[in-house]
């Protein structure tokens, strides 16, 4: 839009800069017109022949030479129309500023091909005096010339090489100048990659040692080796394609009058940053067009087309809100850093999320770009690992943050970091992950460099991730995407039926039902109800919902729901027993239930052991009322057995807090029955300790235990806001057995 561009710099910071561009725009044409003129006159000996045969030569002022860029041919056609004729004209794509004739094509005779008149439009603008340009030639260094796009670099050694020519042939004082245009080609694999790099580097140390002056055009800086770095005397990045250089383009090949209806085709053109992602190739294509409205329609439909599938914004999640504020704040940023009203360096960049499969950690970083109108650009550890081996899986890495740091202002989203594991000694991929975080590493400084280019990483497991990757300074913020509440279930329903929930249809129940399911599983359950309600030709029914929700999460017996319900409010009451923190929320659905455990910043050996009290009390609930356990406590590695289990070997062996000593193991990689008889029977014991003390407090106080299962049945989730409530409703009870000596009271939440 023509606002979009309003207050554009120009493209020429200087007039030095301008006049150069007008120079070697004349030396393309030139090398245009002996074309042409070689072209004219093989046309001519093949067709044009005498009666007796001979070919028919034209003489020199019989061949009319073309018009040369910039020429005026004549006054604009628009000065001979009325405003009605002129919006009618407009309106057919037609520009009456840029032709003096609507009948004749204003397109130029002898056309500048549009990428090298691209990159010659913009080296000139890198060029701001003459001081410059002579730096180019001074020998023994190296003039740096910054251009991530493959196609746009190797028109820019050609347009330089004609440049050097034609100041060595104008220019005494440039005859003997003696230079090395040097280009990098980074196309192809990754063996490719680092021979062309290798060969780029070696191509500039043989032109230093043999004295001449080098101008190597790469697509950044540090791709130089670090004694080339230090010869560099001039680093000069080409600025982004823009609606000034545009323009410009226009004037020389769309306007034999010199002027635009520039306001229509600012009005028409897309905005800056999507202009400045565009290829030459989308260039080219755009300026095949007949007229300049076409080119700037053209290039328009061209960044539409770009922008791919409809944008998902942040106002278009659900059930997220603890992680879409920290992500509106991100948005604030990249904004007040577009405004000019806070340096990239005081914003907020980059953001790790992290939670359950499901739960919209990659729809947030969609929306994140969807929001700021930026591109997203996509990568993860198996798309990257797909390309081969080590080299060719940290090529690929490495071509993405690429394309990111070319399209900025843009979003970078890496997913799967788990499985950028931690690099222990000893382990047999040991080798391999070291590589693979390393090249990681290296691109995440990398993308930090990169004004306008937000990190977004997202991983299911945490824990697992290298250090090094989370550490402080590669990710500004690192936040929790949980399985969302009722609420958020409910409102993610509400979302995705739009107007088809109408007043006869309750989602209350349905949201209930789908406790302990990730954001997806809301989405699939509104497919498949409106797919039945399609089956039938009719509107969306409760009914419709009430069975997709039974294909998801099938409805249990009320046995079955008490015991799930009685076992989470053993953890919720253990916690309140042993004064541990306030639990974040608990829930019961169909599916299951779960406790999220309030934060303990630090643990003693009186906490380690409340918190494993804590994690055996769901089993010890169920003994203490319905006389045995279920199966439910030690179903899978992250069940409440694994982590207790874990809890207690780690208490002996990596906390110092039992009987072996100060010696240190990991304890999330020791395997139980691989430890000595005694290290496992002091596991054992802390964990029939533990067992012991919580059924204990929780038979002294099997009235406040049954209270809260039956709260937690009638509402299916409680709040940490919800829990202090019934706990201080409980404070008022006598409550028995509630002191453990080694856990301090005052440690309430």
């Amino acid at each position: 839009m023509m606002g979009a561009h309003q207050g554009r710099p120009p493209l020429f910071a200087t007039q030095y800069s301008e006049d150069l561009a007008r120079r070697l725009v004349g030396v393309l044409w030139n090398a245009e017109l002996h074309k042409w003129q070689r072209k004219l006159e093989h046309d001519l000996d093949e067709s044009e022949v005498d009666d007796d045969g001979h070919p028919v030569r034209l003489s020199a002022d019989e061949v009319v030479e073309p018009t040369r860029p910039g020429d005026i041919v004549g006054p604009p056609a628009a000065e001979a129309m009325t405003q009605e004729q002129i919006v009618q004209s407009l309106a057919k794509g037609e520009d009456p500023w840029a032709s003096y004739d609507l009948d004749k094509d204003p397109r130029a005779e002898i056309p500048l091909q549009p990428t090298a008149l691209l990159a010659a439009l913009l080296f000139s603008a890198t060029i701001e005096s003459e001081e410059a340009l002579a730096t180019l030639f001074r020998q023994g260094g190296i003039c740096h010339f910054s251009c991530r796009s493959d196609r746009l670099r190797e028109a820019l050694g050609q347009v330089v090489l004609a440049f050097i020519a034609h100041l060595r042939a104008e220019e005494p004082k440039f005859a003997g100048a003696s230079v090395s245009t040097i280009t990098l080609d980074q196309g192809g694999s990754a063996s490719d990659e680092r021979y062309a790099l290798e060969r780029y580097r070696k191509e500039i140390d043989s032109g230093l040692r043999k004295g001449r002056a080098i101008l190597a055009i790469g697509a950044e800086p540090r791709q130089l080796s670090a004694v080339q770095a230090s010869l560099v005397r001039l680093d000069l990045r080409l600025p982004q394609i823009s609606a000034s250089v545009i323009l410009a383009m226009l004037r020389l090949t769309h306007s034999t009058t010199g002027q635009l209806a520039e306001a229509e085709i600012l009005h028409r053109l897309p905005g800056p940053e999507a202009l400045g992602r565009l290829e030459p190739m989308q260039i080219e294509a755009a300026f095949a067009e007949s007229s300049t409205l076409r080119v700037a329609d053209r290039l328009a439909e061209i960044a539409r087309a770009g922008t791919g599938a409809a944008r998902v914004t942040l106002d278009d999640i659900e059930g997220l809100q603890g992680a879409l504020a920290p992500a509106r704040r991100m948005l604030d940023d990249l904004q007040a850093w577009r405004e000019g009203r806070a340096a990239w360096s005081e914003v907020t960049r980059s953001a790790l999320f992290y939670g359950p499969p499901g739960t919209g950690k990659t729809t947030i970083a969609r929306g994140i770009a969807g929001s700021a109108g930026v591109p997203l650009i996509a990568t993860s550890y198996s798309d990257c690992q797909r390309h081969g081996h080590q080299g060719d899986m940290l090529a690929a890495l490495s071509r993405a943050f690429a394309e990111a740091a070319q399209a900025a202002p843009a979003v970078l989203f890496i997913d799967e970091l788990d499985s950028f594991s931690k690099r222990s000694a000893g382990s047999s991929r040991d080798s391999y992950l070291r590589g693979v975080v390393n090249g990681l590493l290296e691109q995440i400084n990398k993308a930090s460099e990169v004004e306008g280019l937000l990190l977004v990483g997202a991983t299911n497991h945490l824990r697992d991730i290298d250090p090094a990757i989370v550490r402080a300074g590669r990710f500004d913020l690192k936040l929790q995407v949980p399985l969302p509440d009722r609420d958020g279930i409910e409102a993610i329903l509400a979302r995705k039926l739009g107007s088809r929930a109408s007043s006869a249809v309750s989602l209350r129940e349905i949201s209930g039902r789908l406790l302990g399911t990730p954001g997806a599983t809301a989405e699939a359950l509104v497919r498949d109800a409106l797919g039945r309600a399609r089956a039938e030709r009719g509107a969306l029914r409760q009914e419709h919902l009430e069975a997709a929700a039974d294909a998801l999460s099938p409805p249990v017996d009320g046995a079955l729901f008490h015991r799930m319900a009685l076992h989470e409010a053993g953890h919720v009451l253990a916690a309140f027993l042993l004064r541990l923190p306030t639990p974040k929320r608990v829930w019961v659905s169909p599916r299951g239930g779960n406790v999220d455990p309030g934060d303990l910043t630090v643990l003693t050996p009186g906490l380690a052991h409340a918190q494993l009290q804590m994690m055996l009390a769901g089993r010890a609930a169920e003994v203490l009322v319905l006389g045995q356990p279920s199966n439910g406590a030690g179903e899978g590695v992250a069940s409440d057995l694994a982590q207790a289990t874990r809890l207690a070997t780690a208490i002996e062996l990596q906390f110092g807090f039992g009987d072996s000593g100060l010696t240190w193991q990991d304890a999330s990689s020791v395997q139980l029955q691989t430890l000595s008889p005694k290290v496992q029977h002091r596991i054992r014991k802390h964990l029939a300790e533990a067992d012991n003390a919580v059924r204990q407090k929780l038979r002294s106080n099997i009235d406040l235990l049954n209270r809260l299962t039956t709260e937690l049945i009638a509402r299916r989730e409680l709040s940490a806001a919800d829990l202090e409530v019934i706990f201080k409703a409980f404070e008022a009870c006598e409550i028995k057995a509630n002191a453990d000596p080694r856990v301090p009271i005052t440690f309430a939440s």
